[in-house]
């Protein structure tokens, strides 16, 4: 009588009759996250929950990359799941789930041992527990893994071509700002529907060339320009100040890594450089304003040598 009552508490109860909505977007900021949840969204309620007689316990959200199983709302759906909330899952396309297919699969049959269901709604009727239908579940997260690589290529190939050219292609530095716009009809061919350049930023580049004119004093350390950037009211892009002053003790301490990368950095002289693409300095224009000329920028390259060389005789 002891063990017949053991085995039934140990015997997990069946979930709640109820659909768990997954949506799942891409990082990458062209392709509007909100835009993509909603077709979702969407598509999920005119081809699934319209026709079905169960409540929706809930919607679970992530803005991540399919190949990382370490996504927030992932991750909570599994332990509801786990809880009995909910008996059936349901997401736009097999890929939404993840794009790793071991991943995906093995995340699919541990909510199966809870007693919970997968389904498509671009594909209703297909069940990844049945044998011929997992093979079609597969086929669809090794095809879209395929064109992650694919289109993976593609960006890396459009952004080489792209300085290659002369164009800016990433987030633009400190003293810039990013800018787009409908391209021109007659160059669309070369530069896409939607044309991605940058131009100075009025209040930022003001900043840098201020630093850059103390920089080619030769009188001014790192830290000194830090100082008198900080006393001009500046502070870094972050919102940090260029100054911290300690509150225990009172000591000042001057933040130069930005600094020094700005100093180091071609594209204020207006070049192109990438060490992926193979593009070394004063080989590729680039299509935006500079902020300093090149006889200077490389004047202050030779200011940071004697000024680093200093430090280094100081030290001995």
């Amino acid at each position: 009588m002891t063990h017949e009552k053991k085995r039934k508490n140990d015997t997990p109860a069946l979930p709640t009759p109820g659909w768990a909505i997954y949506l799942r977007t891409s990082s990458d900021e062209n392709q509007k996250p909100e835009l993509s949840r909603e077709r979702q969204r969407f598509t999920i309620e005119k081809q699934v929950l319209e026709h079905s007689d169960m409540p929706v316990y809930g919607e679970y959200i992530d803005v991540l990359t399919g190949k990382d199983p370490r996504r927030k709302d992932y991750q909570r759906m599994l332990a509801d799941a786990r809880a009995g909330r909910f008996s059936h899952v349901i997401v736009e396309r097999a890929d939404r789930f993840g794009r790793s297919d071991t991943e995906a699969l093995r995340a699919i049959d541990e909510l199966y041992t809870f007693g919970v269901v997968v389904r498509f709604a671009n594909a209703p009727d297909l069940d990844p527990m049945d044998p011929d239908d997992r093979v079609v579940v597969a086929l669809s997260f090794f095809l879209a893994q395929r064109e992650s690589m694919l289109m993976g290529q593609r960006v890396k190939s459009g952004l080489k071509a792209k300085r290659a050219s002369g164009g800016y292609a990433g987030r633009a530095p400190d003293g810039y700002i990013n800018m787009w716009g409908q391209s021109d009809p007659d160059h669309r061919s070369d530069l896409g529907r939607i044309h991605h350049w940058i131009e100075p930023d009025p209040e930022r580049a003001r900043l840098w060339k201020e630093a850059w004119a103390m920089l080619l004093t030769g009188t001014m350390a790192l830290k000194d320009i830090a100082f008198a950037l900080h006393e001009r009211g500046y502070r870094h892009r972050s919102g940090k100040p260029f100054v911290v002053v300690s509150p225990k003790v009172g000591k000042c301490k001057p933040i130069t890594d930005g600094l020094l990368r700005g100093f180091q950095d071609w594209t204020y002289a207006g070049w192109v450089v990438s060490e992926c693409d193979g593009i070394e300095p004063k080989t590729v224009r680039g299509d935006w304003e500079p902020l300093i000329s090149t006889e200077d920028f490389e004047a202050g390259l030779l200011m940071l040598e004697r000024l680093n060389g200093s430090h280094t005789a100081n030290q001995k």
